[in-house]
């Protein structure tokens, strides 16, 4: 059989049809694979976009966490420094008012700093003015109460769910223990507004992009602003910015947004592109087909050099590797240097911001360093003079009473040999002059790596607080003797009243000329002369009546000098020196008179050979601190009265003890030692205060400092009306019974009626009889059960218009303490006698 030849054109045809296919399906392969190419770059660039949105959202919320919690961190430190200083005895009132309402200015996301003391009760919050309705409030919300013991136990701040305040807005709390050592004294709470602390947060974001609110563990909405737009519930993002246990938490969401221009401009870029890819693959293709027959010659060639770029980038990767992490190794001992410095810095202003001298002690004792205010304290200029040298040998050699103090017994060396720390309330520390000063200090080990390397001391001058505790000790005395004082006379006096009364109306039943009553005129001169000594007593426990006016100082003086020049010897000079623009002072003129008597007395007798007393007025502002003038001194304006002479003078001995009763100097007989006690008694009545400066054979001089009147009425004395015939129905109130008796006797002789009653509520009880008139009621005023006051406030809800008269040796405890009848009451001092006693209800019978 015949072989068949294959047809040369047939097989032309076939590749020239295959070639022709091939032509048309490659640019549509070419063409599928950029639209592929095309939906997966939309595809990669919606997603980056959503996952860029979504790590936008994640960084916004670390930051604004991180700030938030940089805000909560810096209040809890600076409630914490309140307890520092609150736990050190620094921090009274009036400064934490200043500080906390400061630093709630500067820091608006607080409603308040309250402090709590340890029976849970709120005792102060700043700022005062729109939260005073809390104060004294016991704190019984559960949460803060929670919160509060939980702190205290823990001994650590604690935060508190959120709750609503009493304030009226949704907020939370941080509560800050306050400790002395072990000793409890209570807590600092620093409230947070959440709607003033979200407004805070908005400040810091695009309002247009992002919406922020608080919500607590319960997905519940503390505070919000009202969102904008819709809301992408796919990008949101919560930050928990308290402990879990209070579960505050900040939540950042994103609004929906369409497409952005840059997006929508890229995929129309992309699509356009596609054609044209499409014509340059083409092209490339073919030229790819002619070039890669040049290729294959290059191949060989290029596989060789190919080897060497290899070897050589090896070589390359390998010295960058080595130079990496020579570089990265560079990096890091720079930060540790600089955070080595950092933290030095820090550590040296921490220390010389410390208003406590901090030393520290290596193991022989030698120091360390030393902070500015330990330089102060002990006299030096710079920290070289004590590094290097042994603190023990330098500040802390002796005790107290200047006997050498051994190093086996310091304190200090003990923490050292004990390993714990120590305090010591009253040592000396020795300055470089030589001087000493009273401290309290604290000593504490200094460990590393488990071994004591030396001590930290920190201590303070206590020279302030040792002369306030002498001051306060002997205020405390001279109160103390106050009340006895007081206690006494009020008792003598109702006994000197019934002896006086039952003298007068003894000599009223007798006749003229009888013998007896030259004895009664005894007995009556003598119990005045005790009630004179009684109001000398008073006078000094501050219990005396009295009827204080504005008063010109100057004006009085001159009139008395009359008098106290009669009371000292002709060989006395007397001089006063008037201040001509003196302030108007507030006082009774009787006791003016008493203060300058007495004084007088008191220089003629220590000038027995003749010499000068002087007086002097002069005007007197205090301000700031005036503890170190006077322990009953506050700053204010005062009118100072100046009385010296020229005598034989006290030692510091005498002086402490001028102001007792019945303390004197003079001999058996010649003095009562009534005279400057019955002074002090006068100036501390009237809110002034008295300075006594003396020296052996220097003479005295006694500065008293008065308040000075800030509102003066000008007011017009009536005039004195005629007394009245006396008669009508009195009810007398009085729990004693001989006094009662003389009483009724007394009334019953100036022509009353009288309704006796021993007690408050047998009074009480009396007027609630509707159809009994009385025109007077006269009382004690204190009484068991209730004093005359609460009485007379009982009895005047049915009786308003009661007219009423009080009397005691001493008044009740408003009257005792300000040393002035309050406003509208009418008083009588014990011993009561007829002439007196008559006087004073007819005047109020008349309406005077």
């Amino acid at each position: 059989m015949p072989q068949r030849t294959p047809d040369p054109k047939t097989g032309s045809d076939f590749r020239s049809k295959s070639r022709s296919l091939g032509l048309w399906l490659s640019p549509l392969l070419m063409l599928g694979a950029l639209l592929l190419v095309f939906a997966v770059i939309i595809w990669f660039i919606e997603g980056n976009n959503r996952k860029s949105r979504q790590s936008d959202l994640s960084s916004r919320a670390k930051t604004i966490g991180g700030t938030v919690q940089l805000t909560l961190d810096g209040n809890e430190s600076y409630l914490g420094m309140l307890a520092l200083e609150q736990a050190a005895g620094k921090l009274d009132r009036p400064l934490f008012q200043q500080r906390a309402s400061r630093y709630i200015h500067e820091h608006p996301e607080l409603i308040n700093i309250t402090w709590v003391d340890a029976g849970m009760f709120i005792r102060d919050v700043a700022p005062l003015a729109q939260n005073r309705q809390i104060l004294g409030l016991h704190v019984d919300l559960p949460e803060p109460k929670r919160a509060s013991r939980l702190a205290r136990d823990l001994r650590l701040p604690v935060y508190t769910s959120p709750f609503q305040a009493i304030q009226g807005v949704t907020s939370f709390e941080v509560w800050v223990p306050v400790y002395r050592d072990d000793t409890f004294l209570g807590l600092f709470a620093g409230v947070y507004s959440c709607e003033k602390l979200l407004q805070q947060l908005v400040l810091q974001i695009r309002p247009n992009l992002y919406h922020l609110s608080l919500v607590d563990r319960y997905d519940s909405v503390l505070a919000s602003y009202p969102a904008q737009g819709a809301l992408d519930k796919n990008l949101s993002k919560e930050v928990l910015i308290t402990p879990e246990d209070s579960g505050v938490m900040l939540r950042i969401e994103r609004y929906e947004t369409g497409s952005e221009w840059r997006l929508l401009i890229l995929k129309l870029l992309s699509l356009a592109l596609v054609p044209g890819l499409g014509y340059t693959l083409w092209n490339l293709k073919r030229e790819i087909d002619e070039r890669r027959r040049v290729e294959e010659a290059l191949k060989e060639q290029a596989m060789t050099l190919e080897q060497e770029v290899r070897e050589r980038k090896a070589a390359q990767e390998h010295l960058q590797d080595q130079a990496v992490l020579l570089e990265e190794q560079i990096d890091e001992r720079w930060q540790a240097e600089e955070a080595l410095r950092a933290s030095e810095e820090r550590l040296r202003l921490l220390l010389d911001s410390a208003g406590e001298a901090i030393y520290g002690i290596d193991l022989d004792g030698n120091c360390t360093f030393c902070n500015k205010a330990c330089l102060r304290m002990l006299g030096a200029h710079s920290p070289e003079q004590y590094l290097g040298r042994n603190m023990h040998e330098i500040i802390h050699h002796s005790y107290p009473d200047g006997t050498p103090m051994p190093r086996k017994e310091c304190m200090v060396h003990q923490t050292l040999r004990e390993e714990q720390g120590c305090h010591v309330n009253d040592e000396v520390f020795w300055r470089g002059d030589g001087s000493s000063f009273p401290v309290e200090y604290w000593s504490h080990p200094q460990v590393k790596g488990g071994k004591v390397v030396g001590a930290v001391v920190a201590f303070i001058d206590i020279t302030e607080r040792k002369r306030l505790e002498e001051q306060y000790r002997q205020s405390q005395k001279m109160e103390s003797v106050g009340r006895l004082a007081g206690g006494v006379a009020h008792d003598f006096n109702n006994m000197l009243s019934v002896i006086l009364g039952a003298a007068e109306l003894s000599r009223r039943k007798l006749e003229e000329g009888e013998p007896i009553d030259a004895y009664l005129e005894v007995i009556t001169n003598a119990a005045k002369r005790s009630s004179e000594i009684t109001r000398q007593l008073l006078a000094f426990s501050r219990k005396e009546v009295v009827s204080p006016r504005p008063l010109d100082l100057n004006q009085l003086i001159r009139e008395s000098n009359k008098i106290l020049a009669r009371l000292i010897s002709e060989d006395i000079e007397l001089s006063f020196s008037p201040d001509p623009a003196l302030w108007t002072v507030s006082i009774d003129p009787s006791q003016v008179d008493q203060i300058l008597m007495n004084l007088a007395v008191n220089a003629r007798d220590a000038m027995p050979n003749g010499g000068r007393l002087s007086i002097e007025t002069r005007n007197l502002l205090l301000t700031g601190d005036c503890s170190h003038v006077h322990p009953d001194a506050h700053p204010g304006d005062y009118v100072q009265l100046t009385v010296s002479d020229t005598g034989q003078g006290m030692d510091k001995a005498t002086v402490e003890h001028i102001f007792e009763p019945f303390f004197t100097t003079k001999e058996l007989g010649k003095g009562t030692g009534l005279g400057l006690a019955t002074v002090y008694g006068i100036v501390t009545q009237n809110r002034g205060f008295i300075n006594v400066y003396s020296e052996p054979g220097q003479g005295t001089v006694f500065r008293i400092n008065l308040p000075r009147l800030a509102d003066q009425a000008d007011g017009a004395s009536g005039q004195e009306q005629a007394a009245p015939a006396l008669s009508g129905t009195v009810l007398l109130v009085e729990d004693e019974e001989m006094l009662l008796w003389l009483a009724t006797k007394l009334l019953e002789e100036l022509g009353f009626s009288v309704i006796q009653a021993p007690g408050p509520r047998e009074a009480i009880a009396i007027c609630e009889d509707p159809g009994l008139n009385l025109d007077l009621i006269l009382t004690d005023v204190v009484m068991p059960e209730m004093n005359g006051n609460e009485m007379v406030a009982k009895i005047k809800q049915t009786r308003p218009d009661q007219k009423v008269l009080f009397m005691s040796g001493y008044t009740s405890d408003d009257v005792v303490q300000r040393g002035i009848l309050e406003q509208g009451m009418q008083y009588i001092q014990k011993p009561l006698d007829l002439r007196n006693l008559g006087e004073k209800i007819g005047q109020i019978l008349a309406g005077n």
